[in-house]
């Protein structure tokens, strides 16, 4: 194998997958990424087992190849070199990469025991928007658990319904649900759960350019967009029932402004228990009250005016929750609906109706 690649070009499709390969490298060959060649087209792949991305570009080759090399030295290396042609060659158990004025070696490994995913085809597919599908992402992403023993919450749901995809993300204290039109009207009503490793290589992958192709078959999702195929095993578990738990009908409803809310939030909970990030929302008619105290017993206060409620109420929150969920909002106003201080908190964004928050109350 004898080949020229542009460092730079390189570099772009190595990062679109060198965030799944394996940092621990609990298998010598998850370490590694697949370079493969055939019909004047270059496929470069990494796993981790459980997600697996790859990435395609056109490249001047005369014979097909497949080799491994260090996915992580390998983007580093090519990183380094600027914008150069760089050629490639094999040399027994080597790979060698040459530009005018520099050489490295490289240990390659067997491209047969590398472990692809099975490629099977599916009878359930559907197109939406990149833009689109980041955005519902981003706009979940942050509800879901991490590392969770109750695996089914370490992930996305997907509801794909004929014209509609709902995505909703809760870890048990905090929920959020979003939903996009499709362009699809004969589909099969699905769910899945994608995993968390899954929604953050798609969203940090995902551009404004050209749809992105979701297919489903068996316990498998596959993203298909630009150069990149994403494909991923889901998890296999049964989700919450989500709609019980996003309250129907709140009896106080306050709108701020978030250009307000985002920063009081933000000052009181640097004085909040470090490890609890507790706040207390006290309403009284016109005005509402965030506040917060630590074991120091250093204490923060931020007062709101508001329209008049003719509410009295006290209730408390973790904070990081509440501002994770007016980040995610988009517009100049935040409604939060309440009921009382033993129920959930439902925030949302006027301007984006069919996105909504809920937050479980805590006791301080």
């Amino acid at each position: 194998m004898n080949i020229i690649i542009n460092s730079e070009e390189f570099v772009s499709h190595l990062n679109n997958i060198v965030g799944v390969v394996d940092r621990k490298q609990t298998m010598p060959i998850l370490g590694h990424i697949l370079m493969s060649g055939m019909s004047g087209e270059i496929t470069i792949t990494a796993t981790d087992l459980e997600v697996q991305i790859s990435s395609s570009f056109k490249a001047n080759i005369t014979e097909d190849f497949s080799i491994t090399l260090p996915g992580r030295k390998l983007f580093d290396i090519l990183r380094s070199l600027g914008n150069t042609d760089v050629e490639l060659s094999t040399d027994n158990d080597l790979v060698i990469l040459k530009t005018d004025k520099s050489k490295f070696s490289l240990q390659q490994l067997p491209a047969n025991e590398f472990p692809l995913f099975d490629n099977n085809e599916s009878d359930q597919s559907f197109s939406i928007a990149q833009s689109d599908l980041s955005a519902v992402f981003n706009k979940t992403q942050f509800a879901m658990a991490q590392q969770d023993v109750r695996f089914y919450l370490n992930g996305l749901l997907l509801e794909i319904k004929p014209e509609k995809l709902n995505v909703v993300g809760t870890d048990g204290h905090r929920l959020a649900k979003t939903n996009i039109e499709i362009d699809k009207k004969n589909i099969n009503e699905q769910s899945c759960i994608v995993p968390r490793k899954a929604v953050q290589e798609l969203t940090r992958s995902l551009s404004d350019k050209k749809d992105c192709k979701i297919s489903l078959v068996d316990n498998q999702a596959s993203f298909a967009f630009s150069s990149v195929t994403l494909t991923t095993k889901l998890i296999d578990g049964t989700f919450p029932d989500y709609n019980r738990v996003i309250p129907g009908e709140t009896e106080t409803n306050i709108l701020l402004d978030t250009k307000v809310l985002k920063p009081a939030l933000q000052r009181v909970s640097i004085l909040a228990n470090e490890k609890f990030k507790g706040v207390r929302i006290d309403i009284d008619d016109n005005r509402i009250t965030i506040s917060s105290e630590n074991p120091e017993q250093e204490q923060a206060v931020e007062d709101l005016d508001i329209d008049n409620t003719d509410t009295k109420l006290s209730i408390g929150f973790n904070v990081s929750y509440l501002i994770d969920a007016v980040n995610a909002c988009p517009g100049e106003l935040v409604a939060l609906g309440v009921n009382d201080e033993n129920t959930s908190a439902l925030i949302t964004d006027p301007s984006d109706p069919n996105t909504k928050y809920v937050v479980m109350p805590m006791r301080l």
